[in-house]
This record gives C-alpha cells, structure tokens and sequence, in this order.
C-alpha cells in the first residue's frame, strides 16, 4: 500500500489530558503564544497560565498562530504569577522551570529519576528567561541539554520539547 498523507478531517487521535499546567512568564511575541496554545491542545496540557505581561486573547497575532486552539484550551491571566504558583502548590502541584540556573538538571535526567503529578512547567520571558520573583518559589528547574554553540533556543520551541519529553515520561510510567 502507498502512504498517503491525510487531511485534518481523516486524522483520528485519542484525546488524553495530564495533570499539566503551562505557566508563560512575561513572554512577550503573541505568536509563541499561539504556539503554547497549538502544543498544549497536542500534549493534552490541562491549562496555560499567561502570568504578568505575556499577551492574552484575543489577539490577532495569537489567533493566527494558534489556529484555534485558544478557543478550547483552558487558559487565565495570572496578573502575579508567582503568587498564584505559591497557591497551587498546596495542591500539590510541582513547580518546574524550564531555565538554565547554576542548579538546573538536565531535562532527560530529571525525568528519568524525579518525574512527578501534577506539575506546573514555567517557561520565561524570549530575552530575559523566567523572572526573579517567579524563580524564587519554583522547586527545581530542568535544562534542555545543547550540543552546539548556542545556550538557548526559542521558547515555543523549547516548551515543544519539554512537553514532548513529559509527555512520553508520564506514558511510560502510566
């Protein structure tokens, strides 16, 4: 049989959510958002949390990126996220960077040995990475390891390749 592409219509996916939630520190380009939106709907995130002056919807820019995704992914609008991160981990939730610090773990050895439910991954700001006040009340942060010459990448991207490794820890565990 010859493989042929499918359309949107023909895909068929088992809808599954984990006990996820996206935290957007200060982010500033609308389309990276878009694209937090598209990778949570993919990844089954249980909610995004657009904190201090990430932009919200509606916003052209979002929409477009997000493809509507931010009309059926749950998201708020965390004026002080780092307030709000302290409140829900009474919940029991961990509080995750994505960040490079002088303590951060490697992301596939940090999920190797201390993956847990449920979690709140906080990614930072494009230039200025995740801010202070927000870093002070995280438990742990995690760094995706580089190979080459630069230290960083773009944060959707990143956050595509934190939720993917997640994701997959999580199904492996059950």
């Amino acid at each position: 049989m010859e493989q042929q592409q499918l359309s949107h219509g023909e895909t068929r996916w088992t809808t599954r959510a984990f006990p996820l939630i996206l935290a957007c520190d200060n982010w500033q380009d609308p389309r990276n958002v878009g694209m937090a939106f598209r990778l949570a709907d993919a990844f089954g995130v249980e909610a995004i949390w657009l904190g201090g002056t990430t932009p919200v919807p509606p916003n052209r820019k979002i929409s477009k990126t997000a493809r509507s995704t931010e009309g059926w992914v749950p998201f708020v609008h965390q004026h002080n996220l780092a307030e709000a991160l302290v409140e829900i981990r009474a919940k029991k939730y961990s509080l995750i960077g994505v960040e490079i610090t002088n303590q951060s773990k490697a992301l596939d050895e940090y999920l190797s040995a201390e993956v847990q439910q449920p979690t709140v991954l906080v990614l930072g700001a494009e230039q200025s990475g995740i801010s202070k006040e927000v870093l002070e009340v995280l438990d742990d942060c995690v760094h995706i390891s580089m190979y080459g010459r630069n230290s960083s990448l773009n944060v959707a991207t990143a956050l595509a390749i934190a939720l993917s490794a997640w994701v997959s820890r999580w199904q492996e565990i059950g």
